[in-house]
């Protein structure tokens, strides 16, 4: 019998007054084994109680409520005034969610394949809780033919969960205890906060970059934090290619992030979801020089057991929606701790099918990551070409499909600004949202997404450059 059946007060359902239990002879508040301990009972001796007046929530919950997570709230902005060339052309355009709308014919025309979507009787039942065998075998295998990893991966390394945001809480759960803390190079991507710290409870503590270089950052630089960390640090995250730069580490800065590591008894989780869409080593064949991995005698990482990854489907495969994450370690401990609680992430078996029916086509699927990363390469220049004619600044971008620019020209508040570019009809990420330092030369950069088509990006930035001429005008009229 459901209890809100047993409980609900017959004032409020009148005509339930008269229900046949089929477990009493009688309504069970009348049945005399029927007994409703007290609440009194339930507390120590002595110990007064209030009853409760209203629903009443956890201290976890008041304290997420009584944060502002800039993210979502630039979100909701947009969601209520969504731009449509069509039934909505004065919405605001959405450039500050990350999301690549340059192959949507591609990606619908595999999915609706009846080929690829169909669903089966089995899928109508529950499937693994870390994925399907064979879905974790074709992860596995896309992962080694495009990240040639010094170990191939097998299914054994791969769960497979609704989002890495969700995956990263998992990863919470199993290596840190609540109240712990992590070293995270910042500004960093503003999901972390929420993902980890949310549900696991733990706690992000920047580490400041160089001055010359945003994703260089000194040996010096953890050990202060880690010295001045007021919580217990378990570990660094990190984001590669890194978020909102757009731009991947050097093999030389990954291997300082992971010898640091290992040396003061962390463990490192490399959240690496735009891994196939590092475009400028794909497409160019002016590849920047610099040094790869293979320049080390480092055959291995420095700490496999505690070195782990995150990536996805959401970025590389344009799937966002379909909210499907990968968590990748080479340790069976932490996999085996990983896979016990990963109920709580389980994907749909007919999203795991259709997974499985595109990475088997391994021809479709190379081709559709080649492709990707020269519209995404083609886009970042339009891109990049019309900020360089406009005198606006940014940070040279190689990975992902956004870049960080600089509107230090506006010459008024960051958080104003903001404002300012919504109302304008433009919705691009502030660096705010991404935890920066609060000082002149860390405020007033924007990151700005450009996996959209050429026409919309044309309207967002005359959009932008009209706010900031608005700007400029009213500032020289004052």
């Amino acid at each position: 019998m459901p209890i809100a059946t047993a409980l609900e007060p017959v004032s409020v359902i009148s005509n339930k007054r008269n229900l046949k239990y089929n477990n009493f002879e009688k309504n069970p508040y009348n049945n005399e084994n029927f007994k409703v301990t007290s609440v009194q009972n339930n507390n120590k001796k002595g110990k007064s109680f209030i009853p409760l007046n209203g629903p009443k929530l956890s201290k976890r919950a008041l304290e997420i409520q009584n944060e502002e997570f800039l993210l979502s709230k630039g979100i909701i902005i947009v969601r209520n005034n969504k731009y449509h060339p069509e039934s909505n052309p004065n919405g605001i355009i959405n450039l500050g969610t990350a999301e690549n709308k340059l192959n949507n014919v591609e990606m619908l025309s595999k999915i609706n394949d009846p080929k690829i979507s169909t669903v089966t009787a089995e899928q109508l039942l529950y499937g693994p809780n870390p994925g399907s065998n064979r879905l974790r075998e074709e992860i596995a295998k896309l992962l080694n033919r495009h990240f040639n990893p010094k170990v191939l991966l097998n299914k054994e390394n791969i769960c497979v969960g609704n989002g890495c945001g969700p995956l990263l809480n998992l990863y919470g759960e199993v290596l840190f205890d609540a109240g712990d803390a992590f070293l995270v190079p910042g500004p960093f991507y503003g999901g972390f906060e929420a993902d980890i710290k949310y549900g696991a409870r733990v706690y992000p503590i920047p580490v400041q970059h160089e001055e010359d270089d945003c994703l260089k950052v000194s040996e010096e630089s953890l050990e202060k934090a880690l010295i001045n960390a007021n919580r217990p640090v378990k570990g660094i995250i990190i984001a590669n290619p890194n978020n909102p730069f757009g731009r991947c580490y050097s093999a030389e800065q990954l291997l300082l992030f992971c010898n640091f590591a290992k040396s003061h008894g962390l463990f490192v989780i490399c959240d690496e979801i735009y891994g196939l869409s590092t475009w400028k080593d794909i497409v160019s064949e002016n590849i920047e020089e610099g040094k790869s991995i293979e320049d080390y005698e480092c055959h291995y990482l420095p700490d496999p057991e505690n070195t782990h990854g995150l990536w996805g489907f959401s970025k590389d495969f344009c799937l966002n929606g379909l909210r499907i994450g990968v968590t990748i370690s080479y340790s069976k401990t932490v996999m085996a701790a990983i896979q016990k609680i990963c109920f709580l992430t389980c994907i749909p078996t007919n999203i795991d099918n259709i997974l499985v029916n595109i990475l088997s086509d391994e021809e479709w699927t190379d081709n559709f990551i080649i492709n990707n990363n020269r519209k995404l390469y083609k886009s970042y220049s339009h891109l990049t070409n019309s900020l360089n004619a406009h005198g606006i600044p940014y940070v040279k971008g190689d990975s992902g499909f956004f870049i960080y620019i600089d509107l230090h020209q506006a010459r008024i508040d960051e958080y104003d600004l903001w404002m300012k570019l919504l109302e304008g009809g433009i919705y691009i990420s502030p660096s705010q949202a991404f935890f920066s330092k609060d000082s002149y030369s860390e405020r007033n950069w924007f990151r700005i997404c450009f996996a959209v088509e050429q026409k919309e990006l044309d309207l967002s930035l005359e959009r932008l450059y009209k706010v900031l001429e608005t700007i400029k005008y009213n500032q020289q009229n004052k």
